[in-house]
């Protein structure tokens, strides 16, 4: 059994961003000049203007756009309390209106105290919901047998190398467009975006890389969630205890057993961001971007914010000269209370 880890080709990312063109948006650069210090620059990737709200679309579309016409006649199966379920039942609908003009089968695993909002938003998309559980093994126990049952396939939400391949469209979109800013004799200097599996962030620095970025790129993880950190020190998967964080798309125990090699390969360090740092940036987004971000989606700007990204030195051979800084925002799907609390 070849147990070499996972890295997604060049080619399997440039086909991938293909293949999603129709179905998502390119999302904005949006410079924040109010976070910029020591000269550098700052520009937020705002994922949460991205269709369904976050850039899960990206992974779930790609993984049904990968399967073949009678696979995703069969349907297809998804297992989540946010974001990434309705991300697959959204592209459910949209890929199947446009293979066949009607939306391809979807069935979402909840759990049992999700609120009816969310589950509301999955089913306006058109997909069932089944509740089960409070666990996400449990969620997943019974997404896999329902999806045997049926002879569907599994979207999963991180761990799973065609959705990789769809979240690395981020990465060459900030390529492409940050060529295109004015003063090109400019450098990129860092990439930052939350961490939560894993998925995000291992598909945008495996593209950045794939485009000759080599600059520094980190992710940010809640304090009280922060096993891809403790990984990372350890040098291999360690398993955490669930915490408790206004951040709940990113409150996983593990990194992905695919993920978590393309993280230590292609990203520089791990940070970390309390709730407090959190919620003080979400306010900030709010009242100075006017854009409305979910907890998880603030948490590079948290973390920039607080001195937890910034390094101050030049490069050697212009000292005058500081590079460019890009922070990606992950989701904005949040009750506007939330934020006014």
């Amino acid at each position: 059994m070849d147990e070499t880890p996972y890295h997604p080709s060049g080619e399997e990312l440039r086909q991938a961003r293909e293949r999603l063109k129709p179905y998502i948006l390119m999302t904005p650069l949006l410079r924040a000049e109010a976070l910029e210090i020591h000269g550098r620059r700052v520009f937020v990737k705002p994922e949460n203007l991205q269709r369904t709200g976050s850039f899960k679309i990206r992974g779930a579309a790609n993984a049904i756009l990968s399967l073949q016409l009678d696979a995703r006649e069969r349907g297809v199966v998804a297992f989540s309390s946010g974001n990434h379920g309705a991300a697959v039942a959204f592209a459910a609908r949209e890929i199947g209106n446009a293979d066949r003009g009607q939306p391809y089968p979807c069935t979402v695993v909840m759990p049992e105290d999700a609120s009816r909002n969310k589950a509301d938003r999955v089913e306006t998309f058109g997909a069932e919901v089944v509740f089960h559980g409070k666990t996400v093994a449990e969620r997943q126990a019974k997404a896999e047998e329902l999806a045997e049952k049926s002879g569907r396939d599994v979207v999963p939400s991180y761990d799973d190398r065609r959705v990789i391949c769809g979240q690395a469209s981020i990465g060459a979109e900030i390529m492409d467009q940050w060529m295109g800013l004015p003063s090109r004799t400019r450098r990129m200097y860092m990439v930052a975006g939350p961490v939560g599996g894993g998925g995000l962030m291992a598909g945008t620095s495996a593209a950045l890389r794939a485009r000759g970025f080599s600059g520094r790129i980190a992710g940010v993880e809640p304090q009280a969630a922060s096993d891809t950190q403790k990984s990372f020190a350890a040098g291999e998967r360690v398993e955490t205890e669930l915490g408790t964080t206004i951040c709940d798309g990113l409150r996983s125990t593990k990194p992905g057993a695919l993920t978590f090699p393309i993280l230590k390969k292609c990203v520089d360090a791990i940070t970390t961001v309390s709730d407090e740092e959190v919620q003080t940036a979400m306010k900030w987004l709010l009242a100075e971007m006017k854009i409305l971000v979910e907890p998880s989606g603030a948490v590079a700007i948290a973390a920039w914010m607080n001195g937890k990204l910034s390094i101050h030195e030049h490069d050697p051979q212009n000292p005058d000269f500081a590079g460019d800084v890009i922070l990606i925002v992950s989701g904005g799907n949040v009750d506007p209370k939330t934020v006014a609390g």
